[in-house]
C-alpha cells in the first residue's frame, strides 16, 4: 500500500535540508565583518615647529687716531642704516646701531683736524665691531689746539675740506670769496677775500649762521697782502652780531655788534646798536701787511677785549653788554690790488676772564 507524506512532514524535511545547505552562524559573522568598511578617522596633524626669531644685526663703530686714541665727536656717515646724515661719536669715539636690516656696510668718518677716511665691511648676525683710523691733517685745527686750558671748544673751521661750514656766502663761493691752496704752505687751504666787479659798491659780507655766543673768545688768523690804499679799503671783524632785529626800549635795533675795523692806518674797536648808538671805544695802528696775525676777540661778563698776536690792545667794560650773537666778516674793498687772507677760525667758551692762547714773552 502506497503511503504519502503529510504536509507537516514535508515542511520539516524542507527546513532540515535548507539548514544543512546554508552557511553556519560563524560563516555569516565572517561575511558580515568582511563586508563592513569602517569610516576612517581624520589624520593626526603634524606639529609645525615655531619660527625661530633671527638674531639681530648690531653694530658699533669706533673712530680713533693713529695712536689708537678715540676721537670724541667724530662724524660718521652710514647710508645703509637708512639715514645718510652724519652722526657724532661719543666721548669714547663710538656710535652704535641696532637691528640693522642689511649685511653690507660702508662708512665715511671725519673729525676736526683729521683727514676723512672710508671703510666697508660685511656684517654678520649678532654684534659687529668696526674700527676706523683717521690720520692727522698737518694743517687741520684740532679742538685741543684751538682752545686754551680751561676753555671749552664750541666751533672750528680750518677750510681743509674746501668748505666753510655755516658761512653760506663763502661756502657757495659768492663773488669775492675763494677757498684755495696756500701759496706758502703746500697742503694748507685758506680763505681769500678780494674785490669783484660783480660787487659794485657792496661789501663782501659773511657770517656764521644759526650760532650765538655769550662768554666766549673768537680766534682767527688773517693776513693783508699789501697795505690798504688810504681811505679806500678796510674790513671788520663783527663779534656778537645779532642774528635778528630786536626791540630795545621801544626802538627796533637792526644792527647790534662789537665791530673791530682794520683800515689803512688803524685797528679800532666800536660798539654798535644802530640806529640808537655807534660808539668808538679805541683805536691803534694797523697790523703789518705781509704777515700772518692772530686776532683774539673775547667777552666774559661785561668785559670785551681785543688781542693781537698775544698782546691786549683794547678792553671795554660795557655797562650794558650787547646780547649774545654770532661772528662775521665784512670787507669794503676797491680794486683788486689788496687781498685779505683768513685761516683757522675757532670759538671757545670761557669760564673765567680771558687769557691769550699765545704764550707770554719772558
Amino acid at each position: 500500500m502506497k503511503r504519502t507524506l503529510s504536509n507537516a512532514a514535508i515542511i520539516i524535511v524542507t527546513l532540515a535540508l535548507l539548514s544543512a545547505c546554508g552557511p553556519t552562524p560563524a560563516e555569516i559573522a565572517a561575511m558580515t565583518a568582511s563586508a563592513w568598511t569602517p569610516t576612517p578617522l581624520p589624520p593626526t596633524p603634524t606639529p609645525i615647529p615655531p619660527t625661530a626669531t633671527p638674531v639681530p644685526i648690531d653694530l658699533t663703530v669706533t673712530i680713533a687716531d693713529e695712536s689708537g686714541m678715540p676721537i670724541p665727536g667724530a662724524s660718521i656717515v652710514f647710508p645703509e642704516s637708512g639715514d645718510d646724515t652724519p652722526v657724532p661719536a661719543n666721548e669714547q669715539g663710538q656710535y652704535s646701531w641696532n637691528n640693522l636690516q642689511g649685511e653690507t656696510a660702508t662708512f665715511t668718518a671725519s673729525a676736526q683736524g683729521y683727514m676723512p677716511n672710508s671703510a666697508g665691511q660685511t656684517l654678520v648676525r649678532g654684534p659687529n665691531d668696526v674700527s676706523i683710523t683717521l690720520q692727522r691733517d698737518p694743517f687741520g685745527l684740532l679742538p685741543t689746539e684751538a682752545c686754551a686750558a680751561g676753555e671749552t671748544w664750541l666751533y672750528a673751521e680750518d677750510f681743509q675740506d674746501q668748505h666753510a661750514q655755516g658761512w653760506n656766502e663763502i661756502d657757495l663761493k659768492m663773488p669775492g670769496w675763494t677757498l684755495a691752496p696756500s701759496a706758502e704752505e703746500a697742503g694748507n687751504t685758506i680763505l681769500s677775500a678780494q674785490y669783484s666787479d660783480m660787487l659794485g659798491d657792496q661789501p663782501l659780507n659773511s657770517g656764521l649762521q644759526d650760532a650765538e655766543f655769550d662768554n666766549a673768545v673768537w680766534r682767527i688768523r688773517f693776513l693783508l697782502s699789501t697795505p690798504f690804499a688810504k681811505g679806500e679799503n678796510w674790513f671788520s671783524f663783527n663779534w656778537r652780531r645779532a642774528l635778528q632785529p630786536f626791540d630795545l626800549n621801544g626802538q627796533e635795533i637792526y644792527d647790534s655788534r662789537y665791530q673791530i675795523p682794520v683800515g689803512t692806518n688803524y685797528f679800532a674797536f666800536r660798539r654798535l646798536q644802530q640806529p640808537a648808538t655807534n660808539i668808538g671805544i679805541g683805536q691803534l695802528g694797523a697790523p703789518k701787511a705781509g704777515e700772518w696775525h692772530l686776532a683774539e676777540i673775547s667777552t666774559f661778563g661785561n668785559v670785551t677785549e681785543i688781542w693781537l698776536d698775544g698782546k691786549r690792545l683794547m678792553a671795554y667794560d660795557d655797562p650794558e653788554p650787547l646780547p649774545a650773537g654770532t661772528m662775521g666778516l665784512e670787507l669794503w674793498l676797491k680794486g683788486s690790488e689788496t687781498i685779505v687772507y683768513f685761516d683757522n677760525i675757532s670759538v671757545c667758551e670761557l669760564s673765567a676772564p680771558f687769557v691769550s692762547i699765545v704764550p707770554a714773552e719772558p
